[in-house]
């Protein structure tokens, strides 16, 4: 399904990927921005991420989006790093990875989901990551990641059999961008041997991959090559 340049929403915009996905899209099409840092620029919104931000934010938007991207994740901060081992596992670094990773993007989408409707062609992408995926768990670890992303793919998949009874034309799916250099990946970098592309390249991948997939597709997890991801 191709998409028709319409307005775009970027959630998550100040992040490495969120901000090249803002440089990569404002270029042909109008970009409404979320994000928790301020920035003097048009259609740019601050937000703390509460649901009532995300609420008020919603009803000043005067558009419908064909492309909305939700990038908000969470891995390590606030002293916490990725567990190895379950005696690591703090209730603290579960109740942050699951309101960043999971309960954020489904408030985004519950007060969003109305500037999708009657849209000619409409696609949305939830950045989530292959670790979440229970089928392909093979090392362990990475409990409250895992779990979180997890979860997120279930809202995801949950919803799109949802609004697939309403917004015949929406491709809702969750896709895992691929190791990326960023905030959130330097430090695990420096020791991984996994290829890692520019947030700039990634950018590019998600939007190609994403304004690919046709309403069929939707409540799919996809890869940054647009190959399919078990859940």
């Amino acid at each position: 399904m191709r998409d028709p340049a319409g307005p775009a929403l970027i959630v998550g915009a100040s992040g490495g990927i969120g901000g090249a996905l803002y440089q990569h899209l404002s270029r042909e099409r109008r970009v409404v921005s979320i994000s928790s840092q301020a920035k003097c620029r048009a259609d740019w919104f601050e937000s703390d991420y509460s649901e009532s931000s995300l609420e008020n934010i919603s009803e000043s938007v005067d558009c419908r989006f064909s492309l909305i991207i939700i990038c908000n994740g969470f891995l390590h901060g606030d002293g916490l790093m990725p567990e190895k081992r379950v005696v690591d596992l703090e209730p603290r670094s579960l109740a942050l990875a699951f309101e960043r990773n999971a309960i954020i993007p489904s408030m985004v989408l519950k007060h969003f989901r109305t500037h999708i409707e009657q849209v000619r062609e409409a696609h949305c992408g939830v950045l989530s990551a292959r670790i979440g995926s229970i089928g392909d768990n093979r090392s362990g670890g990475w409990y409250s990641y895992r779990c979180s992303k997890a979860a997120l793919n279930m809202i995801v998949k949950t919803l799109a059999i949802e609004l697939g009874r309403t917004h015949k034309n929406l491709a809702l799916v969750a896709l895992h961008p691929g190791t990326t250099q960023s905030n959130l990946s330097d430090p695990f970098l420096r020791r991984s041997s996994h290829q890692r592309a520019s947030a700039k390249i990634t950018a590019q991948r998600i939007e190609r991959v994403l304004t690919s997939l046709t309403p069929l597709d939707s409540g799919g997890f996809f890869d940054w090559q647009g190959n399919s991801v078990q859940w």
